[in-house]
């Protein structure tokens, strides 16, 4: 396997899982996680949820896309979230106990946001490569 096939998958497969966990977690008639705990409960969730999402995408965007402007991978990343959220309420209007929820989905929305824009700021906080001399030009 070629350094960029691994730098590839090392940069998808956390996004790839997460949404997998995403999916399962959905299909679950009642999940097991205490919402009732969560800051603005079920509204919380799906936005710390997505905004996770999102951070992974926008990092595995970043790692496949290098030579695209960056508003454009961040557009990317914030598309291909959303629409797994979109998929994701369409996917709880089948399963039992469950519905879809366009508040969801703006929860999701928000989340969204929030991930691509944390992964494009830490991409920003780089620290200085170059040695100090002292001397100044």
């Amino acid at each position: 396997m070629s350094a960029q096939a691994r730098r590839l998958i090392l940069a998808w497969a956390p996004a790839l899982l997460y949404m997998a966990v995403i999916w399962t977690v959905s299909s679950m008639e009642r999940p097991t996680f205490p919402v009732s705990l969560f800051p603005f409960r079920d509204k919380g969730v799906h936005t710390t949820e997505f905004a996770v999402l999102a951070f992974l995408l926008a990092h595995a965007c970043i790692r496949t896309f290098e030579r695209h402007p960056r508003v454009r991978v961040a557009l990317a990343a914030m598309l291909l979230t959303f629409l797994w959220g979109v998929l994701d309420e369409m996917h709880q209007a089948f399963v039992p106990g469950r519905s879809a929820d366009v508040l969801d989905l703006c929860a999701d929305a928000l989340g969204t946001f929030v991930g691509v824009n944390a992964r494009m700021l830490l991409g920003m906080i780089r620290p200085s490569s170059a040695p100090t001399t002292g001397v100044t030009a």
